[in-house]
């Protein structure tokens, strides 16, 4: 009876054993497909951002030059001795690229590089199929892994919207063994090319970068794997678990209790801690370890550590984006002011008139031109000098600026003529402000030694107008003051 019952007892033992070692395993189990989870997300992440700055150094140099003045000037009038000075294949090498190649808007103009096969398919790029901040990747017939190029609308340095291209610029790299080894140091994983998306290993880190061509095409797939450790040591401890549990269940107890808290709970809790932080030194003491825990923790840090690295790599990025950003709005501000007369420059003209034009005909809205122009001044500098002409000027700005709204261009469009585009006001409305101008003129120079009065032009926009009878209706009702008399203003 004793027997049966110990028997009874030790099946009864072994059967919770059993569901105690199942429950803990499959604990472990789901515990292992989070971290795992997490982690496959967290190196997704990481991959994409070093492949994408792998490409950002072509990128970079491809929009600089393509902003360059003088090499817009040798698209218009190529040289030889330009190409051999600036466009030669070996200086772009330290930047990752392997070809680069010069289009004007209708034909090939220029390509380098170092294989033959890259020249021929560069010569055959259609010219059209080309345009502004353009990036893709291509998988040419005679080729076993993918190209990548960058392709730039080449304009002038003072065109920052790049609205007058002359031709394209286009900047590349042929992937080789030699970039999958570079990617497999940056990214501690190893990296494979493929026609097809591969089938993603369940016990691997992976990761698959599609790449596609300029109509959308996928030509191939940049396939980073990793080792995740964890699988392997599950199953190890599975077995542990399950012996130490048939053989002595007390002992068992303490001991997994301890030894998961000190080589599975704390390192995972630490090396997730340190992930979240950013912070390698709670797991420093794991990484001499030779087991999967050191090299778990080897692997977060040199990912940590590279993390770190692009994250001040970004910063100075952004730093340089500012700097860049500031100087086009320095840049800007010199073209749309006038810096003698603080009035608004034909750069503004050109970016505004046709914009009023369109939107007052569309909105129905009126559109009236004032525009003066000083009354012998040619006289007043030949007379008295430039540095008077160009004081009588900055006066007369200054009135003008006082006396119109913060709705109006006031611009000056050369010399001594000043145009002011008044949106949303009548003719009678720019004639009254045209009359205040001209009388304030008079009375700012009432007492100088040079007495400065302007003749002054008015119309307003009509539905069969276009922008050039619109101008020179109003520079006809200039002249007219000017024949009449002079010191006068005009409606046409």
């Amino acid at each position: 009876m004793l027997k049966r019952r110990i028997l009874r007892v030790f099946l009864i033992s072994l059967i919770v054993l059993l569901f105690i070692a199942t429950g803990m395993t499959m604990f472990v189990i789901e515990n292992v497909q989070k971290n795992f989870e997490a982690e496959q997300e967290n190196y997704g992440r990481m991959v994409e951002q070093i492949s994408n700055l792998y490409s950002q150094r072509m990128n970079s140099v491809a929009e600089s030059y393509s902003i360059w003045s003088e090499f817009y000037s040798y698209v218009i009038n190529p040289n030889k001795e330009f190409e051999q000075k600036y466009l030669d294949i070996d200086y772009f090498t330290k930047y990752g690229i392997d070809f680069v190649a010069v289009y004007n808007l209708d034909n090939f103009v220029y390509a380098d590089s170092s294989d033959e096969r890259i020249l021929k398919y560069l010569k055959g790029l259609d010219v059209k199929n080309l345009k502004n901040e353009f990036h893709e990747y291509d998988l040419p017939k005679s080729f076993n892994f993918p190209i990548e190029y960058f392709v730039y609308s080449i304009c002038k340095s003072s065109d920052v919207r790049r609205e007058n291209p002359v031709g394209f610029f286009v900047v590349g790299n042929t992937y080789d063994l030699s970039d999958f080894f570079e990617l497999r140091k940056l990214a501690n994983s190893d990296v494979k090319f493929s026609e097809t998306l591969p089938n993603r290993d369940s016990k691997m880190l992976n990761f698959a970068k599609t790449l596609k061509n300029s109509s959308g095409v996928t030509v191939g797939y940049l396939n980073f794997t990793a080792t995740f450790s964890s699988y392997k040591y599950l199953i190890e401890n599975i077995i542990v678990t399950v012996i130490l549990f048939g053989a002595v269940f007390v002992i068992f107890i303490t001991y997994v209790a301890s030894y998961l808290s000190a080589n599975l709970i704390n390192p995972f809790s630490k090396i997730v801690y340190s992930i979240e932080n950013g912070t390698v030194d709670n797991i420093e003491q794991y990484t001499q370890r030779p087991d999967e825990i050191g090299e778990l923790s080897r692997t977060v840090k040199v990912y940590l550590n590279q993390r770190e690295e692009i994250n001040v790599y970004l910063k100075e990025l952004e730093s340089k984006n500012s700097s860049l950003r500031r100087l086009n709005e320095e840049v800007r501000m010199l073209l749309e002011k006038d810096q003698l007369t603080g009035l608004l420059t034909r750069f503004v003209f050109n970016s505004q008139i046709e914009r009023l034009y369109v939107s007052s005909l569309a909105d129905s809205m009126p559109l009236s031109v004032i525009m003066l122009d000083i009354d012998d001044f040619k006289k007043i500098n030949d007379t008295h000098g430039h540095l008077k002409g160009d004081d009588v000027l900055r006066r007369v700005g200054s009135v003008i600026l006082k006396n119109t709204r913060m709705s109006d261009f006031p611009i000056r469009i050369g010399g001594e003529e000043v145009l002011i585009l008044l949106s949303q006001t009548e003719l009678d409305g720019a004639f009254a402000i045209a009359e205040r101008i001209r009388r304030k003129v008079k009375e700012e120079f009432h007492s100088d030694v040079v007495n400065v009065t302007i003749s002054l032009g008015v119309t307003q926009l009509n539905g069969n107008d276009t922008i050039e009878s619109l101008l020179k209706r109003v520079d006809d009702a200039v002249y007219t003051s000017k024949k009449n008399g002079k010191n006068q203003t005009t409606i046409i």
